[in-house]
């Protein structure tokens, strides 16, 4: 008989039929306060589970169901998620007890709509992760691996997600407002209608970025971002006046040429706001 006890008095709160909680039928289960550090739980059905502020530090969630169940206030620091169903699973606030890298692995994993704000999750993998529509508002999300991951209408606002890999990654209509990206990697990512509004990219790399509708408002170290010559442009683009303000002078033509403006525009522009006049940068 497999038992789940309760974190500080060690009292039981679940027993399973076998010595394992591989595979086991978990759906709806109430593990609240649940010990379960370095469980595997691999192909468990945990969907509907209340698994509010367990440790569930390196526990192996593989492939299991965990649609709808809460996770809040947990700590998942080394996790492995792995192929899991998080589909509308609410993970607020996870992880904050490690201040530093978190890590833990999303790998393949389905977070649609899943609720992660306020949480630490630093270093961790979502490489080709569902992520549509997911909150990682108000995140730490520093040198997380998102390569490959879907983020289609994805809220990162508020979040730091400096020298994070984002590498092929869809972020269309996705939403970053005071956000960091100073040195992540966007390399080839697809950011379609992205509202860039506050954002740091100070060394972040946007070589081969696809562009199209894209907007850059109140970014005032754009012109620090990588790669912006070697942008791709599938549609205009949209930049503020306090972007200008600061990045005219160092931006590449081709954002100048999105944006409808000749030569001429430019110079103007740059004698209003105190600019240097001339020719542009590379296109």
């Amino acid at each position: 008989m497999a038992k789940i006890l309760r974190l500080e008095t060690g009292a039981t709160l679940l027993e399973v039929t076998g010595n394992t909680l591989v595979g086991a039928d978990l759906h709806g289960a109430v593990l609240l306060y649940a010990s379960l550090r370095g469980t595997d739980l691999t192909g468990a059905d945990l969907s509907g589970a209340d698994l509010c502020q367990a440790d569930l530090r390196d526990v192996r969630f593989d492939d299991a169901n965990l649609t709808g169940a809460d996770l809040t206030l947990s700590n998942v620091s080394g996790a492995s998620f792995e192929r899991a169903l998080l589909s509308d699973a609410q993970l607020q606030a996870v992880s904050l007890g490690n201040p530093s890298r978190a890590g833990g692995s999303f790998r393949e994993a389905d977070l649609s709509r899943v609720n992660l704000k306020n949480s630490n999750l630093s270093g961790a993998d979502f490489r080709d992760a569902r992520a549509r529509r997911i909150d990682l508002t108000h995140c730490n999300l520093a040198e997380a691996d998102f390569r490959g991951t879907d983020l289609t209408e994805a809220n990162l606002s508020f979040s730091s997600l400096a020298s994070a890999q984002l590498q092929g990654s869809s972020l269309v209509s996705a939403l970053f407002n005071g956000s960091t990206l100073a040195g992540a990697k966007l390399n080839n990512a697809d950011l379609a209608y992205t509202s860039f509004n506050g954002v740091r990219f100070a060394e972040a790399d946007l070589t081969g970025a696809l562009l199209s509708k894209t907007v850059f408002a109140r970014c005032p170290d754009l012109h620090q971002a990588i790669g912006l010559s070697l942008v791709r442009f599938l549609g205009p683009l949209s930049l503020d006046g306090e972007t200008l303000r600061h990045a005219l002078s160092r931006l590449p033509r081709g954002f100048l040429e999105e944006l409808g403006l000749e030569q001429l525009d430019v110079d103007r522009l740059r004698g209003a706001i105190g600019a240097p006049t001339g020719a542009s940068t590379g296109a």
